[in-house]
């Protein structure tokens, strides 16, 4: 098990979400002026956040990942419709965290559980929301 396979399963379950235009790993898409970038909104982006290590015994470990999802909306009615309306930054937290908890996508890892919410960017047409998820697996490495 490593964090690629899980990442890779999170992007495949998030594109179940039908009105999400772009779901992808994050590679600095939304760096530059994010109000004229050529993204498709709504959009998810996945992005490793990293991983800690717990030493079980001899070359045994439990890593424990975190990964957060980008979520980003546009609308070009103003910040309250951005956030608020159907499809909204709102509605993309809400659809995405309950897409993921709970769910282990049938690996040998501990279910995913949501860890934070945080605002990442927002102007009067684009919101951008990072959600912080959790899971742990056991590993072994050669010794």
């Amino acid at each position: 098990m490593d964090f690629e396979q899980i990442e890779d399963k999170l992007i495949e379950t998030l594109k179940s979400i039908p009105y999400l235009k772009t779901v992808e790993t994050y590679a600095g898409q939304l760096e530059a002026e994010i109000e004229s970038l050529p993204i498709r909104f709504p959009a998810c982006y996945v992005v490793y956040g990293g991983s800690n290590f717990d030493w079980l015994d001899g070359p045994n470990h439990q890593e424990t990942v975190d990964f957060t999802v980008l979520v980003a909306g546009k609308n070009l009615r103003g910040s309250s419709s951005l956030r608020k309306d159907s499809g909204g930054a709102y509605d993309l937290i809400n659809d995405v965290t309950a897409t993921l908890t709970n769910k282990n996508f049938d690996l040998d890892i501990e279910r995913l559980k949501p860890m934070k919410v945080a605002l990442v960017f927002i102007s009067k047409t684009v919101a951008v929301y990072g959600i912080d998820f959790q899971t742990s697996f056991d590993g072994t490495y050669d010794w």
